[in-house]
């Protein structure tokens, strides 16, 4: 990290490097929603991970130092794969189903929820992480609407925001100790291996266009988590969170330009809360950093 950079520049390559690869991440999810179309999204998830482990192990083999710290958290480690596996697979089958824009909302759902376990943090519960968290809960109804025609699909995309959750909780309590190029390693190929049972019980060969499609994916997927890494070095999680939301944008473009999808009304209301109730929680965590200790 080069310490020769003042504050303002440092701010202004974190929010950079962030913005960019939020951007770019939904590119990564509409690949998967393309080859959706003709593979089970475990094969689709599958695919993604063993790509992005044949990027990201050679590219981080010299940063290696040794497997220390992942023993220290080894189980905090284990947990928080199992948790974005799953929150990855439930959001691949539900972007089969249904717009980008909508799954995005739902998984937008975990940061709001993650606000829940702030007793696990050592931190208190507070009446407006509770608000915020109400709040997003009410745009996750709007998203599934269970007292109507209940779609499973959004369904899925809310749980996969759950699970989110739980990976968010997890990798804050493993970060202490597990550097994050060694974690994201760590979720790379044991996320692979993970879903290597589940991708054989329902393969299908992919074609040569396939393939091309899946080095994209995992080839792109690799490089907006480095550009997530990087951009932590350089401003705080603080200044950086909301720039997540940029994701909607690039999500509703795909949707409409490649898929000619777009969200409903309530679909869109719901969205609209779960991002008002997740920069809540981001202002709340502002102010709480900025107030003077007793």
């Amino acid at each position: 990290m080069n310490d020769s950079y003042s504050p303002t520049t440092r701010m202004a390559i974190g929010i950079t490097l962030m913005a960019t690869a939020s951007l770019a991440i939904p590119a990564v999810d509409g690949v998967a929603k393309l080859l959706g179309a003709t593979h089970s999204p475990f094969f689709v998830a599958w695919a993604r991970y063993v790509a992005a482990s044949l990027i990201v192990v050679p590219l981080t083999s010299g940063f290696y130092r040794s497997t220390y710290d992942l023993r220290q958290d080894l189980a905090a480690n284990i947990t928080r794969t199992i948790l974005i596996v799953g929150a990855m697979t439930c959001f691949f089958f539900a972007i089969t189903r249904i717009p980008l824009a909508t799954a995005f909302g739902g998984y937008f759902l975990g940061p709001v929820i993650a606000a829940l376990a702030a007793p696990l943090l050592g931190e208190r519960l507070t009446t407006g992480r509770l608000t915020a968290v109400a709040f997003g809960l009410a745009g996750a109804c709007l998203i599934v609407r269970p007292d109507a025609d209940l779609n499973f699909a959004s369904l899925l995309a809310v749980v996969s925001g759950g699970l989110f959750a739980g990976y968010l909780v997890t990798t804050r309590l493993a970060a202490a100790r597990t550097p994050p190029i060694d974690a994201l390693r760590f979720q790379c190929v044991r996320g692979a291996l993970l879903l290597t049972p589940f991708a054989l019980s329902h393969w299908s060969w992919p074609s040569q266009a396939d393939l091309s499609l899946i080095a994209a994916m995992g080839a792109l997927s690799a490089l907006c988590h480095f550009l997530v890494i990087a951009a932590f070095r350089f401003a705080e999680v603080g200044i950086l969170s909301p720039l997540v939301y940029l994701e909607l944008v690039t999500a509703t473009l795909i949707g409409v330009v490649v898929f000619a999808e777009l969200p409903d009304g309530l679909a869109i209301a719901g969205i609209i809360c779960i991002v008002l109730s997740g920069l809540l929680v981001w202002r709340l965590e502002r102010v709480k950093g900025i107030e003077p200790s007793s």
